[in-house]
């Protein structure tokens, strides 16, 4: 969802109320604030967003921890909606902000990034590295985290056993590619074996 400014506000004042503080951050970047950390906390919020079922995280600039409002002069000459672009470089499959917010809010300029969560199955990394939140600082994706979003692929059917199946129901023409196909995978390997045929 793409927000208006009366919409932002009014999600902004909710967040700033009862938020779920592992898909919220809040910064003052009164002046700049690091563009590697930026990265750093897109990979974290989205990641995060994802095993909470958010459709969205938020990285807002200009309100303190605390919650009060400071405001922002983080490109204010310019260059904001570049940091779309910018975000792609280091990110894996490509993920970039949804949208980038500038508004006034407490007569403060705010700024406000809206985060996708991560692909299904894939983790958001930024320079080759996931992350995640704990409590109010970044950490590593842990590997239950990882395990958490890997898992959402869908199950491979190929893998499974059906228990009514029995030989009868499988096409001939199929049993035969395959055993031609392991027969030559397995002579590739050097291996010596023989398939026999029913």
């Amino acid at each position: 969802m793409i927000y208006t400014d009366i919409q932002l506000k009014e999600k902004i004042m909710q967040m700033l109320e009862s938020f779920e503080s592992e898909v919220v951050e809040f910064k003052e970047a009164k002046t700049n604030y690091s563009f590697n950390d930026i990265g750093k906390y897109f990979s974290a919020l989205s990641n995060e967003a994802n095993i909470r079922g958010f459709q969205e995280a938020w990285l807002v600039f200009g309100i303190s921890n605390d919650k009060k409002f400071t405001g922002t002069e983080f490109r204010k000459q310019g260059g904001l909606q570049s940091l779309k672009k910018e975000l792609v470089n280091g990110t894996n499959e490509r993920l970039t902000f949804l949208e980038i917010y500038e508004l006034s809010m407490h007569k403060c300029r705010i700024i406000a990034f809206q985060i996708p969560p991560t692909i299904r199955g894939i983790p958001t990394t930024w320079q080759g590295a996931a992350y995640a939140r704990e409590h109010e600082s970044l950490c590593p994706l842990p590997m239950n985290k990882v395990d958490l979003i890997r898992s959402q692929i869908g199950m491979d059917w190929s893998k499974e056993i059906v228990k009514e199946a029995s030989v009868e129901d499988l096409d001939p023409a199929a049993v035969k590619k395959a055993r031609e196909l392991f027969s030559k995978r397995q002579s590739d390997r050097g291996k010596a074996q023989e398939i026999y045929s029913q």
